[in-house]
């Protein structure tokens, strides 16, 4: 006998189970019993040299029909919970698509009706609503057979089914019994088509019955008529190009770096390497950090690699998304392109994880698992012998050190692809400016631009319209009543909005105090700029935040009408600055650099730099030279100075030097525990227990301490932060589990959040 522990979706913990079967593997699907009721499991391991006190029940049935998953992807879903101290059942929920999982339906079906047609008005109905699969069919009845059945149109054909032809009254008989007692009907369905009663007194005479049935992954649901193509022509790659991706095919190292600055042909290398690992009968996965990168990499990948690539990210509805992840599982597609969660398809034979655009806070998940793809894709590498590329114009700070220390194979590009120029970086001391929205040099670079029929990209990191809505009256600023945070005002609806739990309400025209109408708005958001910007240059001007882009389409549409010349110019917030390629936009402009630089977090200066150069490389693409002009009231910052310099290595050093005087991150781990409470009474008392609880030599411990924004939908929040050296903190994870454990409260929600992107 064979011991296993199985997990059943929904529940919190492993259960054992016991087979004599010898062909279980791990990661195979099995019926069980599980609190008198037959359950779906999933074998996670093989448990060996354990005694039991308590009687183990028998695994009921390997469910060799349904998918699978590998010994790999199981492994890979364990270290996820250890590593980011994470439930499984969440772990599981996050990796595998919910039209993957195995569902169950109570459904009714006629009972073996022993050669005898059953003339009644339910049988009957089941005989009209019956489908068969044409293989099954083929399998029961000949060829033969079933041409004469359809050539006496008593057959009809759906798709890859069989169906009986509902008004021919003298059908085979045979045929007839063969498709009534094939077919089942949902309980919920049948229930309403006829009254209890006469379903009751089937069930008592024998001719139905009502089982709890599994819902298959169903192969013919799921399979999609893919558009074909074929490969486009290689690009062919430049002399630097090409010995960076033979580097990385011919290398022992499993990880690798490229550091190109914007524009340098980073994705021809991706590129070929994809094409490289097909031709090898390998797959890929190719991550980028937002759905707003999709459209044009969609358009690409699909005139590289056809039908060949699979897309995945969260706007496919649950049916779309099954179709994607089957198609990958069962090999028909090898090239995978997606966001995050796209680090979990079941790509078969996998050669390369690339992580574009490695940098981005995106690739960090903010709900439990709160995994980073990055590192699930390091990991994943590991497990599959795979590489993993990861590939930025300004990386992380970590993947940069990690790289100098050797730990991934380095490559670095500082021109552009075809030796295009890299554009002007202009620096403009708003201070000495009269206008706090357009600095005149700006003004007249767009008028320029406008005049030379050029297209204009400018960032401003604030959503909405205004920022601060107060009272001129009575000094009353109006509030989220859920949040501790002040609401912004949307003129595009004339809402007021919290940007936090998202509460949206209609601006009266008036305080909600006093009544007054004599209302200021403060703070501009990039609403407030486009009608600006409206008011000094008639033309065509598209906003891209994250209100308009929720819109079906938006991003293909907006794309595809700026590249095709329908807008002059494009303002928005910082998705704009990620990897959109525009070759007619020559000028850049930043309107406020200082937005990032006061966030109070060890990480503002590097996200400052990566967000204004990747904004920068927006500018001058094509053939035309690009100009940016960037307003900041501190021109003297030594962040603005780096950007100015375009000089990715001098700020990586005065950076990594600030890191390792104060021990943040890569010279040290982070873990952030937050606490949270609907009442304000009693969590600082209870902050300070678990602080006293959680507290180890081997660690640094800072707080407890009110997160920022101290109250977020409704619940006040407090953190405590945990420093410690890689080793250190990995030990120290086991003590903290069985601590948190010990001092659960109802009252308080714990949220552990390994290697945080955000200390606020």
């Amino acid at each position: 006998m064979r011991y296993y522990s199985v997990y059943i979706e929904k529940t919190k913990d492993f259960y054992t189970y016991a087979s004599d079967e010898e062909s279980i593997n791990v990661g195979d699907r099995v019926l069980v019993s599980f609190r008198n009721k037959d359950k779906v499991g999933l074998i996670i391991e093989e448990e060996k040299d354990k005694e039991y006190t308590f009687k183990v029940l028998k695994i009921k049935k390997v469910l060799y029909e349904e998918l699978s998953f590998s010994k790999k992807f199981i492994k890979l879903l364990l270290w996820i919970r250890d590593y980011y101290m994470s439930p499984f059942d969440q772990v599981f929920s996050t990796a595998v698509p919910s039209g993957v999982k195995i569902k169950y339906e109570d459904i009714y079906r006629p009972k073996n009706l022993n050669g005898t047609l059953i003339k009644d008005e339910i049988l009957e109905y089941f005989l009209k609503k019956s489908l068969v699969r044409k293989k099954t069919l083929v399998d029961r009845f000949s060829k033969n057979k079933i041409q004469e059945y359809l050539d006496n149109n008593y057959l009809k054909v759906q798709d890859s089914w069989y169906g009986l032809q509902e008004d021919v009254e003298d059908v085979d008989l045979e045929l007839k019994l063969y498709f009534q007692e094939r077919v089942e009907i949902g309980k919920t369905t049948l229930e309403k088509k006829f009254d209890k009663k006469t379903i009751e007194n089937h069930l008592k005479n024998g001719t139905l019955i009502l089982e709890r049935k599994i819902k298959s992954f169903n192969e013919e649901k799921l399979k999609k008529d893919i558009e074909k193509e074929v490969y486009k022509e290689d690009t062919k790659l430049n002399s630097e190009q090409e010995r960076i991706k033979s580097g990385i095919e011919t290398s022992n190292k499993r990880h690798f770096l490229i550091r190109g600055v914007t524009g340098s042909g980073k994705t021809e290398i991706y590129i070929q390497l994809i094409k490289r690992a097909l031709e090898n009968g390998k797959g890929s996965i190719f991550l980028v950090p937002e759905i707003s990168l999709t459209p044009q990499m969609v358009k690409r990948f699909k005139k590289e690699f056809g039908e060949e690539v699979a897309i995945l990210h969260s706007r496919l509805s649950n049916i779309e998304r099954a179709k994607e992840w089957y198609s990958i599982y069962t090999g028909d597609k090898r090239v995978v392109l997606g966001v995050r969660s796209a680090i979990f398809a079941p790509v078969k034979n996998l050669e390369y994880i690339i992580v574009d655009e490695e940098h981005e806070n995106s690739y960090k998940q903010d709900s439990t698992p709160r995994y980073n793809a990055k590192y699930v894709a390091i990991k994943k590498a590991e497990l599959e012998n795979a590489k993993v590329v990861l590939g930025s114009a300004t990386p992380s700070i970590e993947s940069y050190y990690y790289a100098k220390k050797g730990i991934f194979q380095l490559f670095e590009i500082d021109h552009r692809y075809k030796d295009a120029k890299l554009p002007e970086i202009e620096i403009v001391d708003m201070k000495e400016e009269k206008d706090s929205f357009f600095s005149e040099k700006l003004l007249e670079e767009i008028r320029g631009a406008l005049l030379r029929k050029e297209q204009i990209i400018l960032l401003l990191n604030r959503k909405g319209y205004s920022t601060l809505v107060q009272c001129q009256e009575c000094g009353h600023m109006e509030e989220c009543e859920h949040c501790s945070i002040k609401l912004n005002y949307y003129a595009s609806n004339n809402s007021l909005k919290c940007n936090y739990c998202g509460i949206s309400k209609r601006f009266l025209g008036h305080c909600s105090k006093c009544g007054s109408k004599n209302i200021s708005f403060s703070g501009r958001g990039v609403e407030r700029v486009e009608e600006e910007l409206r008011k000094r240059f008639p033309v065509n001007i598209i906003r891209v935040d994250g209100d308009v882009s929720k819109e079906k389409n938006f991003y293909e549409n907006m794309y595809n009408d700026f590249l095709g010349g329908k807008y002059d110019i494009m303002i928005g917030t910082q998705m704009i600055s990620r990897g959109l390629h525009f070759p007619n936009v020559t000028l850049v402009g930043v309107i406020n650099a200082d937005t990032i630089m006061s966030i109070p977090d060890f990480r503002s200066g590097e996200r400052t730099y990566q967000m204004i150069t990747q904004v920068a490389g927006r500018a001058g693409r094509g053939e035309k030279k690009g100009k940016v002009i960037i307003q900041t009231y501190q021109p003297e910052n030594y962040i603005i100075e780096k950007i100015q310099e375009n000089s990715y290595i001098n700020f990586y050093e005065k950076e990594i030097e600030k890191r390792e005087i104060l021990f943040y991150p890569p010279f040290s781990k982070i873990i952030n525990i937050g606490i949270s409470s609907n009442e304000e009474y009693g969590l600082e008392e209870y902050c300070h227990l678990v602080f006293k609880e959680i507290e180890h030599e081997k660690v640094e411990l800072y707080g407890p301490m009110k997160s920022l924004v101290y109250k977020v939908k409704g619940r006040y929040r407090c953190n405590i932060f945990i420093k410690g050296d890689r080793r250190e903190i990995n030990e120290y994870k086991i003590f903290l589990e069985n601590k948190l454990k010990k001092i659960e409260n109802k009252k308080y929600r714990i949220v552990v959040d390994v290697d945080p992107i955000n200390l606020i």
